[in-house]
């Protein structure tokens, strides 16, 4: 199987002999900004992931009716619902108690951290993610 790798450039090149983890099948990708969940998505598909990808929280919500995710990577900065009421809203959904909700954002400073895990998610990414970061928390 081959998957992307992000280059020291910023783009992506082909990385051989990674595989998905078998523990998480699907991931929930929400943001806002259309391009970057978009990317993200494709990227996470190239490892062998399924990936749900919505640009707001009410779509989010509404994909669970699809399939259930195995973690979630949220956006905290979104209009009408943030990630951190969409992480609320996800741990109500059954099924959803014990997921995984990771924060994918911008804002990268020990309070934005300390708020993130104080509002239950598992980790704290700042935008832009590398690959293999990601691919570290995914293992």
């Amino acid at each position: 199987m081959s998957a992307l790798h992000e280059t020291n450039d910023g783009r992506f090149s082909q990385l051989h002999a990674v595989t998905a983890n078998p523990k998480i099948r699907n991931i929930l990708v929400v943001d806002d900004n259309v391009d970057a969940a978009d990317s993200l998505g494709a990227m996470l598909e190239a490892w062998g992931y399924g990936v749900t990808v919505a640009h707001d929280g009410p779509a989010a919500l509404a994909a669970l009716q699809d399939t259930l995710p195995d973690i979630a990577l949220l956006d905290i900065g979104m209009p009408a619902m943030d990630g951190y009421e969409l992480a609320a809203h996800l741990r109500f959904q059954p099924g959803c108690e014990e997921l995984p909700i990771v924060a994918i954002t911008g804002a990268g400073g020990p309070e934005d951290v300390r708020r993130s895990r104080a509002k239950g998610f598992s980790a704290h990414l700042v935008k832009p993610v590398s690959a293999a970061s990601l691919m570290t928390l995914l293992k």
